[in-house]
């Protein structure tokens, strides 16, 4: 019997940012007729639990793909499923290895991840458009409009609405390495309120451990206290972002909120900045940046300039620069 509709499983298994950058592929298969299945790691999966684009969810644990042997049985349990497509936005050796043994036609994007790490950045990258390149293999063009996208329901946004003030806007506290985190957020929050806008915090538990600020009374501090979906729809409410070079940048992007990304320890260049209508970055541009494609090492000059010496009026300026009203 015939299929009516090509089939294509998208893999991104991590980590959080990475997958809703992902989401940039949905649209434009949706749109041009194809059945789309999403495999990734729990529990990124929360981030597509109402997403229409997406045929079957596929969540697994990582212990499940730990082994050669677990990756073997998993991609041959595929043949079931008659892809016509895997679409690789991972290209590790896990997501090689699945491809390989399911025997399944495989488009992948071009992570450019050797430059990366050695240091040889190119000012054209960005992972957004890197993701959507391989569309045209299948036909599909004019794929500069697409952006990263999160579908919320009304009802989890109504859900969000009563424990948040109105005209704020949203700071993104933290990251996994403390080279990566912006140390003057409440002085961004105070010059903000003075300015006439609320603030609220978003991010992990985590976060708040790692944040030696103390914030005026006036703030909204909701780290630790939302589920992953809680946070995004809390950031779709706020006038705009401002961020480390962290997940919480991308869930701005993918609810259509203006961001502004602080960087340190990493570099816009690696191509995870905001696309000029997405937002935008600070960035000093030091000699000594990115320390790494993470930002994990420690800083070499000892003093973290990258991120002490912006100051926080000009966070602020360039955060009310994006309010277009």
């Amino acid at each position: 019997m015939k299929k009516d509709k090509k089939k294509i499983l998208v893999i991104r298994f991590s980590s959080l940012g990475d997958v809703i950058l992902s989401s940039v592929v949905l649209e434009p298969l949706y749109e041009n007729g194809f059945e789309v299945d999403f495999l990734t790691f729990k529990p990124f999966d929360q981030i597509f639990k109402y997403d229409y684009r997406i045929k079957n969810l596929i969540a697994l644990e990582k212990k499940d793909l730990k082994s050669i042997k677990d990756i073997y049985r998993f991609a041959k349990s595929l043949k079931k499923n008659n892809y016509d497509y895997i679409l690789d936005l991972h290209s590790n050796l896990r997501s090689l290895l699945i491809s390989f043994f399911s025997g399944i036609p495989t488009l992948r994007y071009n992570k450019e991840g050797l430059k990366r790490r050695l240091g040889k950045l190119n000012p054209e990258f960005n992972v957004v458009k890197a993701y959507l390149e391989p569309l045209k293999n299948l036909g599909i063009d004019n794929l500069d409009k697409y952006r990263p996208r999160i579908i919320l329901k009304d009802e989890e946004i109504e859900a969000v609405k009563p424990m948040l003030p109105q005209n704020f806007v949203t700071l993104g506290t933290g990251a996994r390495y403390k080279q990566k985190i912006y140390p003057y957020y409440n002085k961004v929050a105070q010059l903000l309120i003075e300015k006439g806008f609320n603030v609220v915090l978003v991010g992990s538990k985590e976060d708040k451990e790692k944040d030696q600020n103390k914030y005026p009374e006036q703030v909204i501090d909701l780290r630790g206290k939302l589920s992953l979906r809680e946070s995004i729809a809390v950031i779709s409410q706020g006038k705009l972002t401002i961020s480390n070079d962290s997940a919480i940048a991308h869930m701005s992007r993918a609810v259509g909120v203006p961001v502004v990304v602080i960087y340190g320890a990493t570099h816009p260049f690696f191509g995870f900045a905001p696309l000029p209508d997405e937002g935008t970055y600070i960035f000093k541009g030091l000699e000594c940046q990115p320390c790494d494609l993470h930002g994990k090492k420690e800083c070499k000059r000892g003093d973290l300039a990258c991120l002490t010496t912006i100051e926080p009026e000009e966070v602020v300026r360039t955060a009310l620069s994006l309010i277009k009203d």
